[in-house]
């Protein structure tokens, strides 16, 4: 014979603030309510699911096996009622043109976005930066629409779409030695000091691996992680820097951008979204138009 369990909601919300911080206390003051309120529905759930979800050490509380299986499957249920109190919204018009989406790259988004408004200036707009794990996890949990990407995103339930082969160049300040080549290999600038992104973003890792194949060890010489201070430290003649096409849109006259002698120096712009995620007109509106920006680019 089949146990139904019936779990109040709010129970469940408890459970997963205090399964968040791992500290009573804390998740009474997050909640407004006072701590022993919150100890008794969490020991009144553990007693209606039949186990122990938290192993308690003094003020510290954590999940043990059972809770851990309990907050993957909580975490799921409110993903799918903010998903459809989202499409709910949708369809009663409550919801006044609102999108969000996910980059993992800065550069041309305040082009795209700034055309977009132009057509469609009612419209809300929520860009998250992210990496390309966290863009994945945000397109599945459904808090984002889709995302843009220069990695291709790699799952089950994910659409990724290529739009764009984005050239990448040497840059150069106009002091530099190289700064009136046509044209340059990878080979010649090997080695010479490099700016760039430190290790574990999208970008860095797509030039570490040009430069591997060409079996060359990169030789960093200044490693930023706010990639706009790339450039101003190439105008300085600090060093070089690779950068793709896409963000040599706004030039800067005291750099000097050459093309590489390789077929292998670019990066793939792509649009990824969950293959079952429901599109409200504006967020359909708003990635086709993303969608035709970066592919007018392809053909340029």
């Amino acid at each position: 014979m089949e146990v139904i369990v019936y779990v109040e909601i709010t129970k469940l919300n408890y459970f997963k603030v205090v399964a968040e911080v791992n500290n009573i206390t804390q998740a009474a003051k997050h909640l407004n309510i006072s701590q022993p309120a919150l100890s008794k529905a969490i020991h009144s759930l553990e007693e209606e699911l039949g186990v122990k979800l938290f192993n308690r050490k003094g003020r510290q509380i954590h999940l043990n096996q059972y809770g851990e299986l309990m907050k993957l499957q909580v975490d799921k249920a409110f993903n799918a009622l903010n998903e459809g109190e989202r499409i709910l919204k949708n369809i009663t018009g409550l919801e006044q043109g609102q999108v969000s989406f996910a980059v993992t790259f800065p550069h041309v988004m305040p082009t795209l976005v700034q055309q977009y408004l132009r057509e469609h200036p009612r419209t809300k707009i929520k860009q998250y930066q992210a990496t390309s794990e966290r863009a994945t996890q945000l397109i599945l949990d459904d808090k984002v629409d889709f995302a843009i990407s220069t990695i291709p995103i790699v799952h089950k339930d994910i659409t990724w779409i290529p739009l764009l082969q984005d050239d990448i160049y040497l840059t150069v300040s106009k002091q530099h030695y190289l700064a009136k080549r046509n044209i340059v290999s990878l080979q010649e600038i090997r080695n010479e000091g490099l700016i760039g992104q430190i290790s574990g973003y999208g970008f860095r890792d797509i030039i570490d691996t040009i430069l591997g194949n060409e079996g060359i060890t990169p030789n960093y010489q200044v490693e930023v992680e706010d990639s706009s201070a790339i450039l101003k430290l190439v105008a300085m003649n600090i060093g070089i820097s690779f950068t793709p096409k896409q963000a040599l849109i706004h030039d800067d006259n005291n750099i000097v951008a050459i093309p590489i002698n390789s077929p292998n120096c670019y990066r793939m712009i792509g649009i990824g979204y969950k293959t079952s995620h429901y599109f409200t007109a504006v967020a359909e509106s708003f990635k086709q138009f993303s969608i035709d920006y970066f592919e007018k680019y392809s053909s340029v």
